[in-house]
């Protein structure tokens, strides 16, 4: 994660992908308003063709229910169109699970991301402060520690002196 994200400029960015999604999602539903429209159109015009062509209908049913093209061939169609729907449907419901279940996935890893950050932040604060103490007790260890006769010679001597009388 870059340090100089903010939770707010993190805010923003999630703000502006869902806009994009959002208006994205509007710009779809407004291609299907629009493809309704053109079929609710064709629709009506063949309403109008059937209302003013009786004659041609009949002759399409005798059609349908003689030959090659009988009921039962129809029925069987209109049954693996059937299956072939239900199999598009379940697929198409399989999709949009998988898309929710990668939105929780990524909104999941977005939130471990953040903790993640947060630790990292915090560790690099108690390494600091570790840091500080060390150098603090080397530096009394140093203060306590004996002279030797090259560094101090006086000193060690006294300190040598001072504890054999102690003795």
């Amino acid at each position: 994660m870059n340090p100089s994200t903010t939770p707010d400029t993190q805010e923003a960015a999630h703000l502006e992908k869902l806009r994009t999604q959002i208006s994205t999602d509007i710009e779809g539903m407004h291609q299907k308003e629009a493809s309704l429209k053109e079929y609710e159109q064709r629709l009506r015009s063949l309403v109008e063709q059937a209302q003013h062509a009786p004659a041609l209908q009949n002759a399409n049913q005798n059609y349908v229910t003689s030959g090659p093209n009988s009921q039962a061939s129809l029925d069987s169609e209109w049954e693996k169109y059937d299956r072939a729907h239900a199999l598009l449907e379940a697929a198409r419901r399989g999709l949009s699970d998988d898309r929710m279940a990668l939105k929780d996935r990524e909104e999941r890893l977005t939130a471990r991301e953040v903790e993640v950050t947060r630790r990292e932040a915090w560790v690099k604060v108690r390494e600091q402060e570790l840091a500080v103490v060390g150098q603090a007790q080397a530096a009394a260890a140093a203060l306590k520690a004996k002279p030797s006769f090259t560094t101090a010679p006086f000193l060690a001597a006294k300190n040598l002196f001072s504890h054999g009388k102690s003795s």
